[in-house]
């Protein structure tokens, strides 16, 4: 609460419990809360105020940034999505992306398995085919350069996402693919605030196929070389590859003699086991250990419940003259592979002065130093090493110290980073300079200079004393990059109400200047030594120096009309005029309008009668254009590459010759890829803000699409930066909200997210090609699809466009499978046109890789001084390729592989291959899934207590992330792992945190 007109106020205990002393003059209190109505309440001679706030599901009068402003949530005319930090601080956020995860309709946010916890975003789909499709990222207010990973979680107020054109238009080029608006903290009233928010936390592996034991793995080499030989050579031998422990039908002197030059009379048991293990093609380490009964668990070894931490400090206080807030976080993370860890110290300064009546100035910095450079196991060797390999990794005079089999295809996971040395560290810092001059007539101007600096500095060696690496002498890297962007906004803001008319003016101009710097040295074959590494490079007989240097500019100009009409009928015009350098010479500049209207149809007398249960109604419609610019800087230019190229002239004689020479082919004309959208969205809430909800319906269109245009290779280019094409993308949205249960001591708040998306290629390149009829004839002519790419005109990008998988070829069917160059086992492929070969067009359209629709659903209760939600998620309808069930990805003969079942002769299956088979296509399976994401629980130690401590308020939580997951159809590891789907991804975590967070 506040003190109107004043920077006099105050915050509640986690009770409610306030105290306030009053300023002379000042007799009204201003209450306000997340989720609730503000009210304004006279305080007269009172001394005790109670207050219960009015619950506002919209949160009307909730701030949203909107992009170089801000705007009430009931005055908005475009479709934005709003997410309040504090609503989460609970569940021990790692990144951004974990506030954001299924918590804001048309946002999608992929996993993040390493320590780093980095991740995808997307908003409403690829709206593109070459270009990036990342959304931009403003903090406060600015366009940010940084990464993600340089924001601390604990430091955001809430983060908006502008998702149609007319709400994103007024950042222009940059905003086809929509914009996260993410609000830092500021200082509040009342006396200086001390924040402390620590968590502590361990990872585990989650979802992981597993591995085979060793019988698994002995009975997996039985079927492997009984799959490879013929019934003659099985009649032949009986039982060769049995166990001599439990044969039936042949004596083990008879079974022992069946391989041998000169048979023996007698045998022990132990040159039977020895002589079976053999036929198993098992290696004389892994015979040993069989016969020492040693096994490894190399899935064991290789992953770990890796240890997470977490600490931020704020200070933070706000006064009539001076607004600051600064933090400082440290975070280490272990992930739960051997050696990942992510280490990242930030700072974050926010300060505003008021330095007159009409100017203040102020500065938002972040810095953040991360350290990268932690070396992985390399842990896809757990799923090849035999249960049986050697773990000798600290035996040094082991002859199976790298490779535990002793072939060379499985390799120790540890070995080669022993002798790796390496740093990889950034420092960035990324900062926002301002002034703010209010000029007579409700007009202010604002400047703002936004310099960002990164920092990074790469250096590695690979050690000599590496058996694989001594040819080399030893090789070192050593790297420095820097980067340097900047840019100016000079923005202009006019605000006036003339009566029932309310007028807003926005007016930008914006340039901007990047830079980037590369060195990097590199060096090999050290003398006399390489034990310096990369801190002499000077001693390598073989150095490379390269560099690489790059320079882009923009610039803009933008205005932007607000206007409504008894605050009920209103109007958003936007147009912005965007530059870039790394477009075409013939069109370095676009300009990208927007329109919106919006009607609050709830203050509309002929629905008075409805006021008994419609709190709000908004109907929204708006059209835009924006752009997208994320492509190589340089992409319009041809360029000039040297190097050495061979020349053999008649005699045979091979010389190199320095050669200069276009590497790229210009396009002066390369224009900028612009989307068109058009959103219709409705807002409402119901029965006395029980229930509320805002639904979307959008399409958008992408012309000028910027595409690698293939040419004929007779030109010396393969291909050259083009603009062609046209793709729809169009979806629907409802983002539901309801106040199931409020009680004194007892609320029950849940939210539920629908959306789905669908993209269609409607032209490409406007190449014509014949369509013939059943006899030949031409009949008309079509655009040619592009089949390299697998883009085809009428279809989704994402549509799987491949042989129809109908089973596996079974016993009796050799003949049929022979044709193909397949046998039993194998998976079998519907030949489309019967032709007795499998070519492109026995190729059909089959399913979708991105999900037909995804949901999400939040449940809240509070019990007293008791927190308690979970969060659900779901992804559905989408098929991934599962090659890895024709059990051919490793050598069989040679390396273990996961558990999973395998077709035989006597287990003849249809999903799985026999082992070693051959595939001539794809297997697609459905990767549809839900998720239980997130479960925590929180208690707020009561103000009686904390009050004789001189604590402010004391919340302790625990949270488990990613606790449970369910893909009817996908087996293989967890379904969101999308890194490398044939190796299951990689390996996704789950987390258990205990967080503590108090103020003083």
């Amino acid at each position: 609460m506040v003190v109107k007109g004043t920077g006099t106020g105050t915050q509640t205990d986690a009770q409610g419990n306030y105290s306030l002393p009053l300023p002379e003059g000042g007799n009204t209190l201003v209450f306000s809360s997340t989720g609730y109505s503000t009210q304004e309440i006279q305080v007269d001679q009172r001394t005790v105020i109670d207050v219960t706030l009015q619950a506002d599901i919209q949160d009307l009068d909730e701030v949203v940034v909107i992009g170089y402003g801000t705007a009430k949530r009931k005055d908005l005319t475009g479709a934005v999505a709003s997410v309040q930090a504090e609503k989460l601080e609970t569940q021990a956020p790692r990144s951004v992306q974990d506030l954001l995860r299924a918590n804001a309709a048309g946002m999608i946010i992929g996993q993040g398995n390493t320590a780093k916890g980095d991740a995808s975003l997307l908003i409403r789909g690829k709206g593109t085919l070459k270009a990036g499709s990342s959304p931009l990222h403003v903090v406060d207010g600015v366009i940010f350069d940084g990464t993600l990973s340089d924001i601390n979680p604990n430091d955001i107020q809430s983060i908006d996402i502008l998702k149609d054109a007319s709400a994103s238009a007024v950042y222009g080029a940059k905003a086809a693919n929509g914009v996260v608006l993410i609000t830092t903290k500021k200082g509040q009233v009342g006396k200086p605030k001390i924040s402390f928010n620590g968590n502590l936390g361990f990872v585990e592996n989650a979802g992981m196929p597993r591995v085979m034991t060793g019988e698994e793995f002995l009975s997996y080499r039985y079927d492997y070389e009984m799959g490879r030989r013929t019934d003659q050579y099985h009649q032949d031998y009986p039982e060769m590859f049995v166990d001599p422990r439990k044969l039936s039908q042949v004596d083990q002197l008879t079974w022992y003699n069946y391989d041998q030059n000169d048979p023996v009379a007698s045998v022990t048991e132990e040159q039977l086991i020895r002589a079976w293990l053999s036929r198993l093609e098992l290696k004389t380490p892994e015979i040993d250990n069989y016969m020492a009964n040693r096994l490894t668990d190399w899935q064991d070894l290789v992953f770990q419940q890796g240890i997470q931490q977490d600490y931020s400090v704020s200070v933070s206080n706000r006064t009539d003259d001076i607004n600051y807030y600064w933090s400082l976080n440290h975070v280490d993370r272990e992930g739960i592979i051997v050696g990942n860890r992510f280490k990242n110290l930030r700072s974050r300064l926010n300060l505003e002065s008021k330095i007159t009546s009409f100017l203040r100035v102020g500065v938002n910095a972040n810095f953040a130093a991360r350290d990268e450079g932690f070396l992985q196991a390399n842990w896809a060797q757990s799923a090849v090493i035999s249960p049986y390999g050697s773990n000798n990794i600290d035996d040094p005079t082991s002859p199976y110290r790298r490779l535990p089999t002793g072939d060379p295809t499985p390799q120790n996971p540890f070995f080669d980073n022993l002798y790796r040395d390496r740093v990889d560290r950034y420092n960035t810092l990324n900062a926002t300079l301002f002034g703010v001059i209010s000029l007579p007539f409700g007009i202010e101007f604002q400047t703002n200079f936004t310099p960002s600096y990164v920092w990074r500095e790469y250096y590695n060696h690979e050690s000599s004393q590496n058996p694989e690496w001594t040819n080399s002498g030893g090789r070192s890297e050593r790297t420095f990059e820097k980067t340097y962007n900047w840019q100016i906004d000079n923005v202009l803001r006019w605000n006036k109400r003339f009566d029932i008319h309310n007028f807003e003016v926005t007016l930008l101009q914006n340039a901007e200047k990047g830079q980037f710097w590369r060195t990097k040295a590199t060096t090999s074959n050290y003398s006399p030594s390489d034990i310096l590494g990369w801190h002499r490079l000077q001693a390598g007989a073989v150095p490379l120096n390269e560099s690489d240097d790059t320079y882009r500019t923009g610039d803009a100009l933008m205005a932007r009309l607000f206007y409504s009409l008894h605050d009920r009928y209103m109007l958003t015009a936007s147009v912005r005029r965007d530059g870039y350098s790394a477009f075409g010479a013939q069109n370095p500049r676009a300009t990208f309008p927007a329109l919106a209207f919006a009607w609050n149809f709830s203050d509309e007398k002929f629905l008075a009668g409805t006021s008994s249960w419609l709190d709000y109604g908004k109907l929204r419609l708006s059209w835009g254009r924006n752009g997208n610019r994320d492509i190589g800087q340089y992409e319009a230019l041809s360029d000039m590459t040297s190097g050495l190229h061979p020349y053999i002239d008649q005699n045979g004689n091979i010389y190199l010759y320095s050669q200069l020479y276009v590497n790229r082919m210009a396009n002066l004309g390369l224009r900028w890829e612009n989307k068109s959208s058009y959103n219709l969205g409705l807002d409402f809430s119901l029965f006395n803000n029980k229930l509320g909800a805002a639904l979307d319906f959008y399409t958008s269109t992408t012309l000028d699409l910027l595409v690698d245009r293939a040419l004929p290779e007779i030109i010396g280019f393969n291909s050259v930066a083009a603009n062609l094409g046209e793709l729809e993308n169009k979806g629907f949205e409802v983002a539901l909200n309801s106040r199931i249960i409020e009680r004194e001591n007892f609320n029950w708040n849940a939210s539920a997210i629908f959306m789905l998306n669908r993209r269609e290629i409607k032209r490409l390149y406007g190449d014509m090609i014949d369509v013939l009829d059943a006899n030949g004839n031409v009949i008309g002519q079509r655009e040619a699809d592009d089949i390299k790419n697998r883009w085809f005109i009428g279809q989704d990008p994402d549509r799987i466009w491949s042989y129809e998988r109908i089973g596996v070829w079974q016993v009796g069917e050799e003949d049929a499978a022979e044709p193909y160059g397949l046998q039993p086992g194998d998976f079998k492929y519907k030949d489309q046109n019967g032709d007795g070969v499998m070519t492109d067009e026995d190729r059909i359209f089959q399913q979708w890789t991105t999900p037909r629709f995804r949901w999400s659903l939040r449940n809240d209760f509070r019990y007293g001084s008791f927190d308690f939600s979970f969060f659900i998620y779901s992804n559905w309808g989408h098929y991934d390729t599962y090659n890895r069930a024709a059990n051919n990805a490793n050598f069989a003969d040679r390396a273990t592989d996961y558990a999973q079942p395998r077709w035989t002769p006597d287990n003849p299956i249809n999903d799985y291959g026999r082992i070693g088979s051959k595939n001539i296509g794809s297997n697609y399976v459905s990767r549809s899934f839900i998720r239980l994401d997130n479960v925590s629980l929180s208690y707020a130690v009561p103000a009686s207590f904390l009050r004789s401590i001189n604590i402010q308020n004391l919340r302790i939580s625990a949270t488990v992330r990613n606790v449970a997951f369910w893909a009817p159809h996908w087996t293989f590891g967890d379904p969101e792992s999308y890194d490398n789907t044939d190796l299951g991804g990689m390996p996704t975590p789950r987390t258990y945190n205990l967080s503590i967070n108090f103020s003083l």
